[in-house]
């Protein structure tokens, strides 16, 4: 078949491949970034369904507009501020999960050939989504808060970006947080450089320690803000967010009609009727105690199972722990031995687009019992001994 260039690149994707594997019900599965199937608010989403069947039913199952249903924007609108001042409905589209928010903004801005500068690590399906345009790739240097404001200053004395992707809040892979203060030394220079910001903060609210920081979309001008409900609520109603100028959010509209028309219009409604009744607030506290028990599990099993053999970041929230496997060149050597003892681990490699070689794995602990972990860290370990 006559398929894109760009696809020979690209092969069988590994997400999916893990996501296939992680069928198997003997797998013991750190690979996906899932949350936990017993906390979804099974209950009280049903009866949101149901009050939009019984009071909307035919126009929540007609065509909709394409910027999303408008009282759910406005709900999100009432959540953010941009540039210090409250967002406006003409701010938000609702998009079908934060995922297809990347792959509007590549596609809306990205010409063959075009520069993106990525944090180092970086997410994969982030990647996954600007690769689909044909961009560039440049990993900035990184330390344990995000993007050195100095290393992008030099990257951009050589090189124009169409965008800056990155992840604040318990960045993904790393888990890492930007601290404020750095917050506005990567605003002064994106200012200075007239450089665009696409934040993308799907973790923000699973916070175990500390205090919320402002995002960058609250702090200054020339930001793009992806949100989600999909690590809140439950990733299969693949309703997300972007927030950004007007301007931007029209294109991304043209860019989304030749998409699907619009996202999920049943959902969205759905959604909204959850949210008006302020059921989320507790919802995250409660998301927050098991996450964090669960978090601390497998810091544990770690320190008891491979002890020496790993060194770790503890990320103050998210989904994931990122860990270094010591005497190691290359975490992907072992996938293999790890499927044969019913575990998953994603490979370092695949969170750089640089094509470099690492001894470094993600681990998410939010969908796995303390019990799970235990057991899974085990296998773990007997894999790095084969």
């Amino acid at each position: 078949m006559k398929y894109a260039k760009w696809m020979k690149n690209v092969g069988e994707g590994f997400i999916g491949e893990m996501l296939r594997a992680a069928q198997n019900p003997e797998m013991i599965s750190f690979a996906g970034g899932l949350p936990a199937l017993d906390l979804f608010p099974t209950q009280d989403l049903q009866a949101a369904f149901q009050k939009v069947f019984e009071e909307q039913g035919n126009s929540a199952l007609q065509y909709a507009q394409t910027a999303g249903y408008p009282e759910l924007r406005s709900w999100v609108a009432s959540q953010h501020k941009r540039n210090q001042r409250p967002a406006q409905t003409s701010e938000v589209i609702i998009t079908t999960g934060s995922q297809q928010g990347l792959s509007l903004l590549a596609q809306t801005f990205l010409d063959p050939g075009d520069t993106v500068f990525l944090e180092t690590p970086t997410y994969l399906g982030a990647i996954q989504a600007f690769e689909g345009f044909r961009a560039n790739f440049q990993m900035i240097p990184c330390d344990e808060e995000g993007i050195i404001p100095s290393e992008l200053e030099k990257a951009l004395a050589f090189t124009t970006p169409k965008f800056l992707y990155l992840i604040p809040n318990y960045q993904n892979p790393s888990g890492r947080v930007m601290g404020l203060e750095r917050r506005k030394e990567l605003l002064k220079v994106s200012q200075k450089y007239d450089l665009l910001l696409i934040e993308d903060n799907p973790y923000g609210e699973l916070r175990y320690e500390g205090e919320a920081i402002p995002h960058l979309a609250e702090l200054g001008e020339n930001v793009i803000y992806l949100g989600t409900f999909s690590k809140v609520l439950a990733p299969g109603l693949r309703i997300g967010y972007v927030l950004a100028d007007e301007d931007i959010i029209m294109h991304l509209e043209q860019t989304k009609e030749g998409v699907d028309l619009h996202s999920n219009n049943l959902t969205q409604r759905a959604i909204y009727e959850y949210l008006k009744k302020d059921l989320l607030p507790d919802h995250i506290l409660k998301l927050r105690k098991v996450y964090n028990d669960r978090r601390q599990a497998m810091v544990e099993s770690i320190h008891t199972y491979l002890g020496d053999r790993v060194e770790m970041i503890v990320p103050s929230g998210g989904l994931f722990l990122w860990a270094k496997l010591i005497g190691v060149n290359n975490s992907f050597d072992y996938v293999e031995d790890m499927i044969r003892q019913n575990v998953l681990y994603v490979p370092g490699a695949l969170f750089y687009a640089d094509g470099r070689v690492s001894n470094e794995m993600r681990l998410n602990y939010s969908c796995s019992t303390p019990e799970i972990i235990e057991e899974g860290m085990k296998r773990l370990a007997r894999g790095l001994n084969k």
